[in-house]
């Protein structure tokens, strides 16, 4: 078992009804300030991740590409700026608020702290305005008259590529912000033995972990960390609290249980999310709306019932949606077939073997702009267990990679020198040979995809070339 999995869930977090003093209280309600703001920021861009997916079904169904409607609201129905709510449609306290208010209380907390979690604050701040500025940006480049321009289009998926970065910068902020609180309560030394917060805090980790394995497609230890969910489970009912809103975190917990075994099982999900994968829909559909204050809300019940009980404990974070961009076919570069090149006719220096395998050119070279190249690698069509190593200018930039739906994202430097090349090397044929990947890239603003192909006696080599 993972090592870092079994001290996860052998160490129950030990919180309670300590007497703590006015100092301590005092840094303890600015940590949890910082908290609240993260919370609330993670609600919001639930909202915007909605409006999200609806321009781009708008655009893709405009385009060519059958889509389904997954939202039923627009800009018109929100706030000018949802991390505001002036009228308090989403919020008790607006992520804007608590912002300033953690900024002024963050005061108490020692200097090295304090500069750390505005710093991480601030980002997050950035990344949350952005997301709410760019709502308007789709919305004027999404009317009718402006698809019309290819331009127009272009500029919209490069804008929701960069909705990708934010949500995942953000949750990367997120988590680095959540250990420097974690660090600084530490140091606070508020200890206690109350044995029910401390499991109950555990399954909610429990259940985090769970979730971050899901989103990275750690497929090895999900399955361990699902068993010790319904362990931890069983351990909090044995306690038999008499308290309602600690019975219905449990209850809540439970059903996040059900669906992770869902998700591990390989239930079939609705077909309107089949563009999207089983990841991203269980996810940010059936997970995170089990786990998030938007849903069945499991954290916000127990960050309550701390509140309610007067624990001096830390709150609890949820979790930050992903997003994913779906192109629509004619988007999709038709792939030239010609005609194989023989290893030895292949440019001096560019190689015709790796290992024991011929390498084989099938279709045209890749032309980019710039001094780097951002690929994503991920299967083709199904995921069916192909696993590739990727080789690029001889080195091995990936080895023994099971491919999946949901993209792998390298930047790459390029030689000026126009000999630039990747190779894909086929570490097994899946379930259907032979081994397929998709590579993806952007130029001049256009998603591009090309499909290569290996077998266990030819390697597919593509080479990249720098517009002059």
């Amino acid at each position: 078992m993972n090592r870092k999995i079994l001290f996860l869930f052998l160490f129950l977090p030990i919180f309670g009804y300590a007497q703590i003093s006015d100092k301590q209280q005092a840094e303890l309600n600015a940590l949890n300030t910082y908290l609240q703001f993260t919370n609330e920021s993670t609600h919001g861009l639930l909202i915007v991740h909605r409006l999200l997916e609806s321009f781009n079904q708008k655009v893709n169904k405009y385009v060519d590409l059958e889509s389904n409607q997954l939202n039923f609201y627009s800009n018109a129905d929100l706030p000018v700026d949802i991390f505001e709510d002036p009228e308090h449609w989403f919020y008790d306290v607006s992520p804007n608020t608590l912002y300033d208010q953690a900024l002024v209380g963050g005061k108490v907390l020692p200097t090295g702290t304090s500069a750390q979690l505005r710093k991480d604050m601030g980002k997050m701040k950035t990344l949350i305005t952005r997301v709410n500025a760019i709502r308007f940006e789709l919305d004027d480049l999404t009317k009718e008259e402006d698809l019309k321009e290819k331009k127009n289009l272009a500029k919209i998926y490069k804008i929701m590529e960069e909705i990708v970065t934010i949500y995942d910068e953000f949750n990367t902020t997120k988590k680095r912000l959540k250990n420097t609180v974690k660090k600084r309560f530490g140091a606070l030394n508020i200890a206690n033995d109350n044995k029910e917060l401390g499991n109950i805090i555990a399954i909610h980790e429990n259940i985090r972990a769970f979730l971050e394995g899901v989103r990275a497609d750690d497929e090895k230890n999900l399955v361990a960390l699902g068993q010790h969910l319904k362990n931890n489970l069983a351990t909090a009912k044995d306690f038999n609290v008499n308290d309602r809103s600690y019975q219905n975190v449990l209850q809540k917990a439970t059903a996040f249980s059900k669906v992770a075994q869902k998700y591990l099982d390989g239930v079939s999900f609705p077909p309107e999310y089949q563009l999207y994968g089983n990841t991203y829909y269980y996810y940010n559909v059936e997970m995170v709306a089990k786990f998030n204050r938007y849903g069945s809300g499991l954290v916000a019940d127990l960050n309550q019932w701390l509140i309610d009980k007067k624990h001096p404990a830390l709150l609890q974070l949820e979790e930050p949606h992903f997003f994913k961009v779906i192109y629509p076919k004619r988007e999709v570069p038709k792939v030239e077939e010609v005609g194989t090149i023989k290893p030895e006719k292949l440019p001096a220096k560019l190689p015709s073997k790796l290992g024991d395998r011929d390498v084989v050119v099938k279709q045209k070279k890749m032309v980019v702009e710039g001094e780097t190249i951002t690929i994503e690698v991920y299967d083709h069509q199904l995921a069916d267990g192909d696993i590739i190593s990727l080789n690029y200018n001889g080195h091995w930039i990936l080895e023994n990679f099971q491919l999946r739906r949901r993209a792998r994202k390298m930047t790459l430097p390029l030689k000026p020198t126009n000999d630039n090349y990747l190779i894909l090397h086929a570490v097994n044929l899946g379930n259907k040979p032979p081994n397929t990947a998709t590579l993806s890239y952007i130029y001049k603003g256009e998603k591009k995809r090309i499909v290569m192909e290996s077998n266990m006696n030819e390697s597919e080599m593509i080479q990249i070339n720098i517009q002059e």
